[in-house]
Order: structure tokens, then C-alpha cells, then sequence
């Protein structure tokens, strides 16, 4: 089964920190992702302090995965970069990178949803000391799962249209 098929979200953790080895391997995956006009428009907080993490934890409640989480990875995004309309597909790309790439490593991650909502990035920007036109695209919350959730297959034909709409 492909590496895509057996990536799934995963939620709670146990609490064994994640090497720096793989860390540099997740954020190697997330740079190897296509960039518009190769502009590679991203960079990278790697949290790992559980001081950190539980003040990264009241972004939102979609948040609670850095419970456990032992690695948080957060891809940042400069809105006023030369490819402005694509800089959220290439961070998007890089994200699903890194998370397929947790995988393979035997860890699991969950992508947590921050940018464009003002309430979020601006309470990461401040427990993280961003300052400037750039901001956190997501939270990455990666670590060793407590349990494995069972593969669910999410190919629907009635979703699929062949040369034009509703075809």
C-alpha cells in the first residue's frame, strides 16, 4: 500500500522526543515540495520545548493534538512575497510533505489550521516572538502515536467527472 494510503491524522502521542535526525528529515521533505516559479517561500519553527508547545496549545481547539505532541512544526508564510496568489499552495504542499514524510518515519502528525484567521496566527506570532510580514501558516503537531487509527479508503466515484462537470 502506498505511503499516501496509510497516512492518516494523528492526534495523541506518546511522550518520546522526536531525534533531531528525523526533525532535519521532515523539514527536508517540506522544502522538497514545488514552489511557484521555484520561489521556495516558506520557513520553519521547529518547537520542541513543552513550555512552548502548551502555550501553543490555546490557539484554538483544534489545537489540543500539542498536548502530546512532542514536535510541533510551523511552516511560516509571507503574504507580500513575488508569488503572493500561491504562497498557500506551496506551504500547503510542503505541509502534506512533511506529514507524509512522518509517516514514513514511523511518527504521526495532524495539520492544525491557522493562517488566514487573525485570532490564531497573532497568538502564535505572540508566544513565538514573530514579528514583520510574515506569518504561521499552520501548526504541525508530530510525535511517536499512541495508537494507530485503522486506514480509511475515501475514494468516491460519484466525486469524479470525466472531461466536463457533472459528466
Amino acid at each position: 500500500m502506498s505511503l499516501i494510503m496509510k497516512r492518516n491524522s494523528i492526534r495523541n502521542f506518546i511522550d518520546k522526543p522526536v531525534p533531531s535526525d528525523l526533525v532535519t528529515k521532515l523539514l527536508e521533505s517540506g522544502m522538497q515540495a514545488p514552489s511557484a516559479n521555484n520561489q521556495q517561500p516558506w520557513e520553519f519553527i521547529v518547537v520542541d520545548d513543552r513550555e512552548i508547545l502548551n502555550e501553543l496549545v490555546k490557539t484554538s481547539g483544534g489545537a489540543r493534538p500539542l498536548n502530546t505532541a512532542t514536535l510541533c512544526i510551523i511552516p511560516m508564510i509571507k503574504p507580500g512575497d513575488k508569488s503572493p496568489l500561491f504562497n498557500i499552495q506551496d506551504l500547503s504542499a510542503a505541509t502534506e510533505n512533511i506529514l507524509l514524510e512522518a509517516t514514513n518515519l514511523g511518527l504521526g502528525g495532524v495539520w492544525i489550521g491557522v493562517y488566514p484567521d487573525p485570532v490564531r496566527y497573532k497568538h502564535i506570532e505572540k508566544v513565538l516572538n514573530i514579528t514583520g510580514d510574515i506569518h504561521p501558516f499552520c501548526m504541525i503537531a508530530i510525535g511517536y502515536p499512541k495508537n494507530q487509527r485503522p486506514i480509511v479508503k475515501r475514494y468516491d466515484e460519484s466525486k469524479v467527472h470525466y472531461n466536463k462537470w457533472g459528466k
